[in-house]
């Protein structure tokens, strides 16, 4: 599956683009929300992964607009306070909230949750 990583930080993308793509899914991993924005009106992807303390757009500003503007993509949220995003943000429109710092098999737990089989394998 095409998976796109939102996240400034860049120990945050090594790890998400060699772990997921050892899962066998094809990974693109951008730093902010612009860019996510930039990238899912030009790609379909099956899933982003978008953590939230970002500069130039938050990831809490990226779900917000992908909402509003009817982009189709399951979001998981990546934050180190779970609680404070969700007093921003309505639960109904992210498929998982994953809490920093996470381990992988928290991930590996969310993708076969939401119904996700990588097809790149």
């Amino acid at each position: 599956m095409r998976i796109l990583v939102v996240d400034d930080d860049p120990m945050v993308q090594i790890l998400l683009q060699q772990f997921l793509s050892a899962e066998g899914h094809q990974v693109h991993i951008v730093s902010n929300g612009c860019e996510a924005l930039d990238a899912l009106q030009h790609t379909p992807y099956d899933l982003a992964l978008t953590d939230v303390h970002m500069p130039y757009m938050s990831g809490d500003l990226l779900v917000e607009f992908i909402h509003k503007n009817g982009i189709s993509v399951p979001i998981v949220v990546m934050e180190s306070y779970p609680d404070a995003f969700f007093e921003k943000t309505s639960t109904d429109q992210v498929c998982a909230v994953l809490a920093k710092p996470f381990d992988l098999d928290a991930i590996r737990q969310i993708l076969h949750r939401i119904g996700t089989v990588p097809v790149w394998r």
